[in-house]
Parts: structure tokens; sequence; C-alpha cells
């Protein structure tokens, strides 16, 4: 991945997504038509949930020290939440015209830990489910289990359409210094985008990188309705088989609008990293 080195809107915990998990589904046509008709003001602030919204029911006898320390244990996390680390805000830029991303997933993870993606692999089921859906589920679960302590923390934001930005917080510290990140190029096929390997526990200053699109290789790039969600007609899969590359962008040759296209060799989201303490 090139990563060329250069805020506030709403903070979703990994918890309020594991419980909205247990009572909805998450399908792969997340990012269909009428997915892609949420407009600007139903995203706006008024809409979205707010430091405040989330801490009024934690406030008082409702939840207790020992049972946030219990919350934060049960989701693996809770050394890197409850002391010894940095808090780190995550603003994400959407600088495209034509391109929604999905709700986004980070992590920090150890340094020997894998990465969520990487150029040339082929990409794992959690991320073709971003890729190909918009659906972050099984990396949140994921998070959740923590299995093997490889994570410290993890972090989601909702979906950011074209010319918007999402802020958020994540905990880092010595044990698990990296971020990654991953979220769904909305009106694609199996196209995302994010950061890998970001050394934020070392941070001094704010820094920010931009990132390209890509390629997930689970699904040919089928532009004609019925394959591509975002078109509203379904969302069939053309199986690729491939692996993780640069995305070639949007063709415009069959259903899909050529506005949908972007320049890709420019980037599509500037992720900027703002260390707090």
């Amino acid at each position: 991945m090139t990563l060329h080195p250069r805020h506030t809107t709403s903070i979703v915990s990994a918890i309020a997504l594991i419980a909205a998990l247990s009572t909805s589904v998450l399908a792969q046509d997340a990012m269909s038509g009428d997915a892609m008709a949420m407009s600007g003001e139903a995203m706006s602030g008024d809409a979205m949930m707010s430091t405040d919204a989330m801490a009024a029911p934690m406030a008082g006898d409702a939840m207790t020290m020992d049972d946030m320390a219990m919350a934060n244990d049960a989701m693996g996390m809770g050394d890197a939440m409850m002391g010894g680390g940095r808090t780190i805000m995550i603003t994400i830029e959407n600088v495209l015209t034509g391109q929604p991303f999905s709700p986004s997933f980070f992590e920090a993870r150890t340094a020997d830990s894998a990465p969520l993606f990487k150029l040339g692999d082929k990409a794992s089921d959690a991320l073709t489910a971003v890729a190909e859906g918009g659906n972050i589920g099984m990396f949140s679960v994921g998070a959740a289990k923590n299995e093997g302590n490889t994570l410290g923390d993890a972090s989601l934001a909702i979906h950011t359409l074209p010319g918007q930005t999402r802020t958020f917080t994540i905990h880092v510290d010595a044990a698990h210094p990296l971020i990654d990140g991953v979220w769904m190029l909305g009106n694609t096929n199996d196209g995302f985008s994010g950061v890998s390997a970001i050394d934020a526990f070392s941070l001094a200053a704010p820094t920010t990188v931009e990132v390209l699109g890509y390629d997930a290789g689970s699904e040919t790039n089928n532009e004609k309705k019925g394959f591509l969600g975002a078109l509203g007609g379904g969302n069939d899969r053309d199986p690729e088989n491939g692996v993780i590359t640069q995305h070639a962008g949007i063709r415009g040759d069959a259903d899909a609008p050529k506005d949908w296209n972007w320049d890709i060799n420019a980037p599509v989201a500037r992720v900027t990293f703002t260390p707090i303490n």
C-alpha cells in the first residue's frame, strides 16, 4: 500500500456494534441501492450518536468502574483502555464524489500480528465481507474474542458519504502500537480502502496519510445490474479468486455510471491520526 504523509462527528464503540449484531443480520446488500439512498440529512450531526448521548446511560450508579472494567475485559481490550496506553483520534475524510464509504473498522495490534490486508495476498473472509458488502461484523466479532491477545483495542465508525468526515478514538499501548483500518468503497463490487501498520504509539504530532482504492480480488468487477448491489437490482456474486491489488476504477461501460469513477492514482481518503495524550 502506498501511503503519502501529508477534523469531528461521532464515536461508535465496538460494544455497540456487537449489540447491534445480535438483533439484526448484516447482509451482502448492506451497500445496496436502498442503503445508498440515505441522504446527507439522514447522516447529519443530529442523527449521529454523540459522546454525550453515549455517556448519559452510564452516569451515576448505572455503570460502576468495576462494571466498565468487566465490559472492557469481555471485549478483550481492558488493559489498553484502562491504563498504560495512549488515546488516538482518527479522522477519515472521503475526498471522492461518487463513492460512499461503508462503516469502517479499526484495530490496534501487535507488531508481529497479521495486518487486516496486504497487497498481493488473498483476502480473508472478513475482508471479503467488507469489500463486497460493507459488512464489518466478522472483524468486530474477532476483535471481541481477541484470541491470542494480539489486539489492544478496536473502534468503529458509521458510513462516510462523499465530502464527509468521521472522527472517533482508539487506544494504543506499547504492546499494541500499530493501527489498521478498512472500509468498503460502496459503489463497487469488491473495492475497499484502508490503512495498515500505522505506528500510532510513537506519534508526537498529528499525522495524515492519503490512501488509495484497493480491489479485494474476490469478485470480478461486473458492472451490470444484478451484480453491483449499489445499482439496486441485487448483488449476485461473480467470483474471481484473485488477490488484493490496486483498484482499476469504474469503467462505466455497462450499467454502472461513469461518475462513480475516480482517479485511481489519487487518494480516495485522507486519514489523520492525532495523539490526545
